[in-house]
């Protein structure tokens, strides 16, 4: 297979993933379709190199910084103090839900399947990263095995979930017209009152590729600000931190991202790499692994349902945003802001609606996976050094 048609086999399949969401109105996401798609895929003969071939593991493994320090951009100083209730929701749960999938599966499963699963219920593909290097040092390979499979299915059941979850809380905000006034798009105010801001460059500067390679750089400086702290913050957790401090300081404007005219590609590449360990499920590894796999994602979404419905109930927040406030640690990032803009666009009535949507789904749902893919970081260096 050449490079040309494997890029051009995952951009239809991904193309076809969107239709699909489109189609359904977001109650099958862009990304569940396109998993389900490659999972069949690889099941009935789609080439297993098909993603080094494509040249996708290489770009979006470059690019994933880029998209991370774009996703920092989305959320300003203003934004985060307005956003204390979803970190302090998006913690609480995610530490609920993930002791809870513990201490219940462990008496089904036993201990050491419950002791791998827990940190990749809790979140980021950077946890299965940390818990597969350590199971493979200590030569349990059949937990390594796993820790992929979680990986991989509990996008087949919190995406959905979380995305019907959603546009119940979409549709509850629409219909309580008193808080439209807090998510309406006020650019043009802002324009007129804004000084100028300590790095902001002059607006002719401001062009598609300027801005890639702002982004560019920010992702560069905050890889090497990871190196000089060797390693104890990954630079990822940092390109999204300097992201939102160099929009402060107006070196990047408002939906840098977006601006690039790149950021079709750069997600397709993203998300695409979020599927590279599925040529390894094989479907009798899926049999053997089932029961474990469905005691682990049982548990883990009724107890994220249950913690973020009192949790939501607590802080006077939409129980439905609450629990998928929660179930972000299923998915992460780039799917939070994906299925906040699948569920806008399925649910708003036109322009003006879609963009309240996107402005009150977009910013928790993305500060929500920050909080609980950062969260799983830490609880698998601890399981890690335990297992």
């Amino acid at each position: 297979m050449t490079g040309i048609i494997a890029i051009t086999i995952l951009i239809t399949i991904f193309a076809l993933s969107e239709f699909v969401a489109l189609k359904t109105k977001a109650t099958l996401s862009t990304v569940l379709v396109l998993g389900t798609l490659l999972l069949f895929g690889f099941w009935g003969g789609l080439p297993a190199d098909i993603f080094e071939k494509s040249g996708v593991t290489l770009i979006g493994g470059n690019l994933i910084g880029v998209l991370i320090a774009g996703m920092g951009n989305l959320l300003d100083f203003a934004e985060l103090k307005r956003q204390w209730k979803t970190v302090l929701i998006s913690i609480t749960t995610v530490i609920a839900s993930t002791f809870i999938t513990f201490f219940i599966a462990k008496i089904f499963i036993g201990r050491d399947l419950a002791m791998a699963g827990a940190p990749i219920f809790a979140g980021s593909s950077t946890a299965s990263i940390i818990m597969n290097a350590k199971l493979i040092e200590i030569g349990k390979e059949h937990l390594s095995l796993f820790v992929i499979m979680l990986l991989v299915f509990q996008n087949f059941v919190g995406i959905p979930v979380a995305s019907q979850l959603l546009k119940k809380a979409g549709k509850r905000f629409i219909s309580n017209k008193e808080e439209h006034a807090l998510y309406q798009n006020t650019d043009g105010q802002i324009e007129q009152n804004k000084k100028r801001k300590l790095l902001e460059l002059p607006k002719s500067l401001n062009y598609p590729s300027m801005i890639l390679a702002k982004l560019c750089l920010i992702t560069v400086l905050a890889f090497y600000t990871s190196v000089l702290l060797k390693g104890k913050i990954n630079f990822i957790v940092i390109a999204l931190v300097y992201g939102t401090i160099f929009t402060e300081l107006g070196l990047l404007e408002n939906e840098a991202l977006e601006k690039t005219k790149a950021s079709g590609f750069i997600l397709f590449a993203c998300i695409v790499m979020l599927f590279t360990n599925l040529p390894r499920v094989q479907p009798m590894q899926v049999v053997i692994l089932f029961y474990p796999l469905i005691v682990i994602l049982g548990i883990g979404v009724m107890g994220a349902i249950v913690s973020g419905y009192f949790m939501g109930k607590i802080c006077k927040v939409d129980p439905y945003l609450a629990i998928c406030m929660c179930l972000t640690c299923m998915f992460g990032f780039p799917t939070t802001m994906f299925m906040s803009n699948e569920v806008a666009r399925a649910i708003g009535k036109d322009d003006i609606e879609i963009k309240l949507l996107e402005n009150y789904l977009r910013p928790k749902m993305i500060t929500a996976g920050f909080m609980t893919g950062i969260f799983s970081i830490v609880f698998a260096g601890f399981v890690s050094n335990i297992i």
